[in-house]
């Protein structure tokens, strides 16, 4: 075994390979205190003489401290603990896992899943329920494309803690993936009564009704988004769909007047907006309204093709003729500008009078 020698104090200490390790158990699982560390180490004479040590040794040399040690990996803190005889068991209610959340959080956004797996591992065996080991688990192997393993993890996670959301999302989308739409409608369903903010959640949960040709329900879901959020543009053009699918055009139509009507918030309401005002011929809205929302946003520059039907239908060639001129070359012209914009609404004489992409 290798030795570190030190003289403390006149004193010769002898330290092995190890001690590094009691900085960073320390700092690990027991927010930085040597006395919380004691308490998994009463019966241990020699854990409790190297810990005295350290104490010395950092209370003589303050700058030593466990990130001088750093990185480490589960399989180091499993053998520390097994090179000292301690169960890891033993250490649940003892100690905090909250750094391990922490490191373990880090590995899975760096996508590092066999780092993640390992930290998720060494957590259950230090608490066998904790909620967020399995939700880890669970994500790594629905990442993994290992839906089964991933469902029976995440279902073990909301049973331990159901205010787990990010679970509960990746165990709806689990279900969804293997068709169980049942299941992944009613995941959802409890998202949208613990978060009634979450808009992605009634967004999926409608994906899922339809699925299950569940028209109603899905509409239901849709009314409930835009009573919470009346200015969603989104929610009322999928609603809109759904009521046309079913042949309730006179509700849909409704809807409709209220896109009309809306003030657009962002580029893709714009876009829902000024698709449904030039469906019903009002050219000069559209002009209006988009030329306001550039004046106040600045762009993006895209939505400036917006403004080629209007200018066209009002008789506005030239002003429409620089924008088009503006995009030439770009691939936005042909890629969005005709697809999205002027071949819906244009007819082709005037597609073709203008010089636009055919």
């Amino acid at each position: 075994m290798a030795m570190i020698k030190l003289t403390l104090n006149d004193r010769m200490i002898s330290l092995d390979e190890w001690a590094p390790y009691f900085f960073i158990i320390r700092d690990l699982f027991f927010d930085g205190r040597w006395d919380s560390f004691m308490c998994i180490v009463s019966d241990n004479p020699l854990m409790e003489e190297q810990i005295e040590t350290c104490k010395k040794i950092e209370k003589l040399y303050p700058e030593i401290k466990a990130e001088l040690f750093y990185p480490t990996t589960p399989l180091e803190i499993r053998d520390f603990f097994k090179e000292y005889h301690i169960k890891l068991s033993v250490m649940k209610d003892l100690c905090s896992l909250d750094t391990l959340y922490d490191i373990a959080n880090e590995a899975l956004l760096d996508e590092d899943f066999e780092l993640t797996l390992e930290y998720a591992q060494l957590i259950m065996d230090i608490d066998d329920s904790s909620a967020y080991a399995y939700d880890l688990k669970g994500t790594v192997l629905f990442d993994q494309g290992k839906t089964k393993k991933s469902i029976e993890n995440l279902e073990k996670a909301i049973k331990l803690d159901d205010g787990l959301l990010e679970a509960f999302s990746t165990l709806g989308q689990a279900y969804f993936n293997v068709h169980e739409y049942e299941k992944a409608a009613s995941i959802w369903k409890k998202m949208i009564k613990k978060n009634p903010d979450d808009v992605l959640a009634y967004f999926t949960l409608v994906d899922a009704y339809l699925h299950q040709k569940k028209f109603q329900d899905a509409i239901s879901v849709l009314k409930d988004l835009i009573e919470r959020f009346p200015k969603h543009l989104m929610g009322k053009i999928n609603l809109i769909t759904i009521l046309q699918m079913i042949g309730e055009n006179k509700l849909a139509e409704q809807y409709e007047k209220e896109i009309e009507q809306t003030k657009p918030l962002n580029p893709t309401e714009l876009e829902i907006w000024a698709r449904m005002n030039l469906q019903k011929g009002k050219y000069s809205v559209v002009e209006d309204g988009i030329k306001k929302y550039l004046d106040l946003h600045g762009g993006p520059d895209f939505l400036n093709l917006w403004l080629v039907v209007p200018y066209i239908k009002n008789g506005k060639k030239k002003q429409a003729m620089e924008i088009v001129n503006a995009f030439k070359g770009s691939n936005m012209l042909f890629n969005y500008g005709k697809h999205e914009i002027f071949d819906p609404f244009l007819e082709e004489s005037e597609i073709w009078e203008c010089g636009l992409p055919c």
